[in-house]
């Protein structure tokens, strides 16, 4: 995959191609996107689990941010007037912060000179090594570990879909949309 392409236009790709044949051409536009967003969702990240009082792992964190970021993939629409990465880092941010309120609340205010404090920290090239593998490796267990099923239904969740409405675009019962959503939050936490 060309790094000369916007973040807008690998999105669209993306979205555009999410059904095609050619795998190995939307996993570079997966790829890209993630080696570029990785550094804001491990600042979301470490930014919030010190915050949190122990109460919920980086690991955790990371986590909730790549499912926001692969949410934000999904509901992106360019005509609304802001660029893929500020949506996305808000999607990341919301995810990592919602995560925080199901487990426990944050011990300290945020603040928006913290997070910029955070992103800044990001830029070291060794966090740019680390992302890049680790992107590498997330897209290695989502195309080699997860089946159709489990990938139809990641897609469908993190494009806001309701467990009934996947299980009937997949013509599956709800049971199974929802034994596929855990196999796959299980294969990530195990990468992750």
């Amino acid at each position: 995959m060309r790094t000369e392409y916007s973040d807008e236009a690998l999105v669209a790709m993306i979205q555009k191609g999410a059904g095609r044949a050619d795998k190995t051409e939307l996993g570079r536009a997966y790829t890209t996107l993630l080696e570029r967003m990785l550094p804001v969702i491990h600042a979301r990240a470490d930014l919030l689990a010190g915050r949190s009082g122990g109460s919920c792992s980086r690991e955790d964190l990371t986590q909730e941010g790549m499912l926001g970021f692969l949410s934000a993939i999904s509901a992106y629409k360019p005509g609304r007037g802001a660029s893929f990465r500020t949506f996305a880092g808000v999607c990341v941010g919301n995810r990592v912060i919602s995560a925080l309120r199901r487990g426990a609340a944050p011990t300290a205010a945020l603040d928006e000179a913290g997070i910029d404090a955070a992103l800044a920290a990001a830029s070291d090239p060794q966090d740019i090594f680390l992302a890049m593998e680790t992107t590498r490796r997330i897209m290695e267990v989502i195309q080699e570990n997860l089946s159709a099923l489990e990938r139809g239904a990641m897609e469908a969740y993190l494009a806001g879909e309701r467990y009934e409405e996947i299980a009937r675009r997949l013509e599956v019962p709800v049971k199974a949309v929802d034994n596929a959503l855990q196999r796959v939050r299980k294969k990530l936490k195990e990468f992750l």
